[in-house]
């Protein structure tokens, strides 16, 4: 930054001596808030104390002041000119100077000195607003961590009260339903409890999609790589659409609960919207771990989009790459997407590991 608290840097301070030289066509040099020479247009002065201008600091008395020709004779770091405080907030911040004799110089240094406090000022102001959307940054990424790690407790609640309580008790039903009919003598009842009992198996089937659509039991137990062959495996026989998988490098490897479920969940909105949108008859998966990094990238050779007109709407078809970008923004990665008219689509996501990776794998040794 240019300036924190009010406080000038020398980079800021000499871009705003060669701007007010320029102008003036005089010799400016500014001193910071000690009376030292942190910006000028002789480039020697810089780094020397000016002697009156320490002096006028010090003792806290602000005030403009004229360097005489002959006290430029005596006192240190000094020439003839008119300088004048710079006031940041009701306070000296430093002091800018302009050679000459005190009728010419003494306007041409007030007027440097008002130009200094305005950008001193916006460039404040600038900081503040900087400041201010960082921390606006950062407290949305920490809520939307939060919101995301509640949601995911909760599937995986109800996941699980789906896969033991529910599953087990359709379950019961079901042999208890085969039992009954083999005990009826009625071949019309008995084909009326088959019926109830084929429903109820159905119903077992459809609880146990929701359950591995809310948190798949695999992903938690054996990790992503177990989680994504198997969701994988499953939407190539619901859908028909020929899949080609490269998981080379991975095997069992373990990454941290956050990066494994970024993951999942995105290569479930990929696969989803590839089936609602695309019209792809062939996709390719790949999840592959590079030096660092972990790199997930799936292709579809479908009718494709335009990626333009993504970026600039904010409709509800566009809301799952939003979701995406999201995700990926909480664990430090990077996500790109491409996409041709008529030849496909291609998005890849790329998640550092660092730490989290060596962490995770070595609660596994």
């Amino acid at each position: 930054m240019n300036n924190t608290y009010g406080r000038m840097d020398a980079e800021f301070a000499q871009s705003l001596v060669d701007i007010v030289a320029a102008e003036l066509n005089k010799n400016v040099n500014i001193l910071d808030d000690q009376g030292v020479i942190i910006a000028s247009f002789s480039r020697e002065r810089i780094g020397q104390v000016h002697e009156s201008g320490a002096r006028m600091l010090s003792a806290g008395v602000v005030k403009e002041f004229y360097v005489t020709k002959e006290e430029e004779c005596y006192l240190k770091g000094m020439r003839q000119g008119y300088n004048v405080p710079i006031m940041f907030e009701n306070r000296c911040i430093g002091v800018i100077g302009v050679t000459g004799d005190q009728k010419t110089a003494g306007p041409y240094a007030r007027l440097a000195a008002r130009f200094v406090e305005a950008n001193v000022q916006s460039n404040a102001q600038q900081e503040k607003l900087v400041r201010a959307l960082q921390e606006k940054e950062e407290l949305r990424s920490v809520f939307l961590n939060k919101i995301i790690t509640v949601q995911e407790e909760e599937r995986k609640r109800i996941s699980r009260e789906l896969h033991d309580e529910t599953s087990q008790s359709l379950t019961s039903i079901i042999v208890s339903l085969r039992m009954l009919a083999e005990q009826v003598q009625s071949s019309e009842d008995k084909e009326k409890i088959l019926n109830i009992r084929d429903l109820a198996v159905i119903t077992l089937e459809a609880v146990h999609h929701i359950a591995v659509e809310l948190r798949p039991v695999l992903l938690d137990d054996l990790g992503l790589v177990a989680a994504a062959k198997k969701y994988i495996e499953n939407y190539a026989k619901q859908y028909e659409i020929s899949l080609h998988i490269d998981f080379s490098n991975l095997s069992r490897e373990r990454f941290s609960p956050e990066v494994e479920i970024t993951l999942y969940r995105i290569l479930q909105e990929a696969l989803t919207n590839i089936v609602k949108h695309s019209q792809a008859t062939e996709v390719w998966v790949s999840l592959n771990k590079r030096q660092d990094k972990l790199m997930l990238m799936i292709q579809d050779n479908g009718v494709g989009f335009d990626t333009k007109m993504v970026k600039n709407t904010h409709s509800r078809t566009c809301l799952g790459i939003y979701g995406i970008g999201e995700r990926v923004a909480l664990v430090e990665g990077t996500f790109t997407i491409t996409s041709v008219i008529g030849q496909g689509t291609k998005l890849s996501v790329e998640i550092p590991l660092g730490e989290n990776w060596r962490h995770s794998n070595l609660a596994q040794l």
